[in-house]
């Protein structure tokens, strides 16, 4: 078996390089995370010890967090190159250094102690593991870091439709195939996007005798919609999970009733006109691009807290 671990996190860092630098891309995966979006109460956060599990370079949800009341955060990634990144976007969104512990480390092999967390957050990283058994693993070792009573939140990605399971194959053989898409994929800027918009433009004037202003599609194809494409392609492994095996892992790994989530999530670029779709993923349309929607759970930890569970229970 191919460990993908080293290129998965070099293809991420460099587009979230890319998500640093936009502000409004940023704003956008920061103000997903919300107190209501979780079910929680206001203050829950505070005098609570939260962990995000594969933070990446942008700090997204360690800044989310911090504004939902977090003032004891841990996060982790593999490597050491994001850091920088993410102590710079800290510093650009207000959240004090002091506040936030940044370790190297690896899901499969947590770098911290047994029932240290209040809170447990992983997203979207567990779908870029090898194996489903390393998905298994990463799961319990999220467990294993969760205390008795705290939460564990997880996002596996989509569970089954014609973008999981058709598109996003088809784009990435194309990527990896083809040279011409490949650059197209890895270099284009929405300058590039902006310009070909003005030589259609022009040229439908020329050609067609028409006046016609596509001025408007500009900010549908932005940065954020440039990323995105870069996740299809680039992202070397997907690994399917179905919404039964990510309740069962929960169940598992000893907690009780799972909660799935959902979320409406406001965007600016061409996406938008998709989101009412994506997030009523009941929708007979929805059900064929999307599948069974978003996989997107939490889950409290058996036990209150005031005991010590057997460590061969997880």
């Amino acid at each position: 078996m191919r460990d993908h671990s080293e290129e998965t996190r070099h293809v991420y860092h460099q587009q979230h390089l890319r998500v640093s630098q936009d502000s409004t891309t940023m704003e956008r995966f920061i103000s997903m995370f919300t107190l209501e979006y979780f079910g929680l109460e206001p203050g829950y956060f505070q005098k609570k010890r939260v962990l995000d599990a594969g933070c990446g370079d942008t700090a997204k949800l360690i800044i989310a967090l911090y504004r939902l009341g977090a003032r004891d955060i841990s996060a982790f990634d593999l490597g050491e190159d994001f850091i920088p990144v993410v102590r710079a976007n800290l510093d650009r969104y207000g959240v004090p250094q002091e506040l936030v512990r940044v370790a190297s480390g690896n899901i499969l092999s947590i770098p911290f102690s047994d029932q240290e967390f209040d809170f447990v957050a992983c997203h979207g990283v567990m779908v870029h593991l090898n194996t489903y058994a390393e998905v298994e693993r990463g799961f319990a070792e999220l467990a294993r870091v969760t205390k008795p009573g705290g939460l564990l939140y997880t996002v596996l990605g989509e569970e089954g439709g014609l973008w999981r399971d058709c598109l996003y194959p088809a784009l990435r053989k194309y990527y990896l195939e083809n040279e011409a898409f490949r650059g197209f994929v890895d270099k284009t800027t929405p300058e590039d996007i902006a310009r070909t918009i003005d030589f259609v433009e022009e040229k439908m004037r020329e050609l067609e005798g028409s006046d016609v202003n596509l001025s408007f599609l500009k900010p549908l194809l932005d940065l954020d919609l440039l990323v995105t494409l870069q996740n299809i392609c680039q992202a070397p492994v997907r690994i399917p999970v179905s919404e039964k095996q990510h309740i069962g892992m929960y169940l598992d790994n000893g907690f009780e009733t799972p909660q799935r989530l959902r979320r409406f999530i406001k965007r600016k670029n061409i996406r938008r006109y998709f989101a009412p779709l994506h997030y009523h993923y009941d929708h007979p349309l929805s059900r064929l691009l999307y599948g069974g929607g978003c996989l997107e759970f939490i889950a409290r930890k058996k036990g209150d807290g005031r005991h010590t569970p057997d460590r061969d229970t997880f």
